[in-house]
C-alpha cells in the first residue's frame, strides 16, 4: 500500500486524514497549525515539520490548501516538496488553485521524474466530487486514493483542466446565490413571503439565505478568491463574463462591510443593505 502525505488538515484535510487512516494507508501530515494535526496523529498518522519531510516519507503527497500562494509556499524553498521529490512520486493538488500554477509545477515535477495532477473537489449531499487534470498515467496512479475520498471521480483532461471545471462550478454557485438573494429581497419588498420560492415553487433555495446565521470558516473569502481566479482566466482567454464580474464585486463588498469569515450565503446582506429604509429626513 502506498504511503500518503497530506499537507493541510483543516476543514477538508481532516476528513481526508480520517478516511485514509480508516482505509489503512500509512499517513504523514503537516499543517502550519500544529493543533489541527492532533486528530490525525491520534488516528496513527506521523507528524512532519516541513513539506520536504512529507515528500521524503510519501509516495503520493496530497495538498489540501486554499489557493495558489500556499501551494507555491510548500512546493518551493530548500525544505519544499520539489527539492525532495524522487522518481515515481506523485503530487495531488486538491485545492482550488490557478490552473497555471498546477501546469507550472507539473512541468517541474516531470523534470524530476515525478508527476502532478490537479484534483480539486466540490461537495454535494453524497460527498466529494473530484475532477482530475493530468496525464492518463498520473491519473491512474492517483485513482485508488482519490476513489477513497470521493463518490464521483473523473479524468477531465490535461493538467489544469480539473481546475478550470472547478472554477466553472464556483462561477455557477456564486451566481445562483446572487440570484436567490435578489429574488428573496424582491419578494420581501413586495410584502410577499420569500419562502414561497422554496416551499411552493420548489426552487432549491438554501435555507440560510432566509436567516442571519452565516456561520464561520471563511468560505465567503475563499469563494471571493476563486472568483478572482475566474476573472483572471477569462481575461487571458478572452471570455466575456459580465455577470460574474458583478457577483465578484458583491462578494468583495460583503467581505469589507460584513465579515470575511462568513459562509457564502452572507452575500444576501448586500441586497438587504440596498433595500434598507432611508433614515428620517433623507430623500
Amino acid at each position: 500500500m502506498e504511503r500518503i502525505g497530506l499537507i493541510g488538515v483543516g476543514n477538508v484535510g481532516s476528513g481526508f486524514a480520517r478516511t485514509l487512516r480508516q482505509a489503512g494507508y500509512p499517513l504523514t501530515v503537516l499543517d502550519k497549525d500544529r493543533k489541527k494535526m492532533e486528530p490525525a496523529i491520534a488516528l496513527g498518522a506521523d507528524a512532519a515539520s516541513a513539506p520536504g519531510e512529507v515528500a521524503d516519507k510519501s509516495d503520493i503527497t496530497i495538498l489540501s490548501l486554499p489557493g495558489s500562494p500556499p501551494v507555491e509556499a510548500v512546493m518551493e524553498g530548500p525544505d519544499g516538496i520539489l527539492n525532495h521529490l524522487r522518481e515515481g512520486q506523485l503530487v495531488v493538488d486538491t485545492g482550488t488553485t490557478r490552473p497555471d500554477t498546477d501546469i507550472r509545477y507539473e512541468k517541474l515535477c516531470r523534470e524530476k521524474g515525478a508527476g502532478l495532477v490537479d484534483a480539486p473537489i466540490t461537495g454535494r449531499s453524497k460527498g466529494w466530487i473530484i475532477m482530475v487534470g493530468g496525464s492518463a498515467e498520473n491519473f491512474e496512479q492517483a485513482r485508488p486514493v482519490l476513489a477513497r475520498l470521493s463518490y464521483k471521480l473523473k479524468h477531465i483532461g490535461p493538467v489544469g483542466h480539473g481546475q478550470v471545471l472547478k472554477l466553472m462550478n464556483q462561477l455557477v454557485q456564486a451566481g445562483q446565490l446572487a440570484v436567490w438573494s435578489e429574488a428573496i429581497t424582491f419578494g420581501q419588498q413586495a410584502h410577499l413571503d420569500p419562502r414561497l420560492l422554496s416551499d411552493y415553487l420548489e426552487f432549491p433555495v438554501p435555507e440560510v439565505l432566509y436567516g442571519d446565521d452565516f456561520g464561520a470558516g471563511g468560505q465567503l473569502a475563499l469563494h471571493y478568491k476563486d472568483l478572482g481566479y475566474i476573472l483572471d482566466l477569462a481575461h487571458r482567454t478572452g471570455a466575456n463574463i459580465p455577470v460574474t464580474g458583478l457577483v465578484h464585486e458583491v462578494f468583495k463588498a460583503v467581505g469589507l462591510a460584513g465579515s470575511p469569515d462568513w459562509s457564502q450565503p452572507g452575500i444576501v446582506t448586500y441586497w438587504r443593505g440596498l433595500n434598507e429604509p432611508a433614515p428620517a429626513g433623507k430623500g
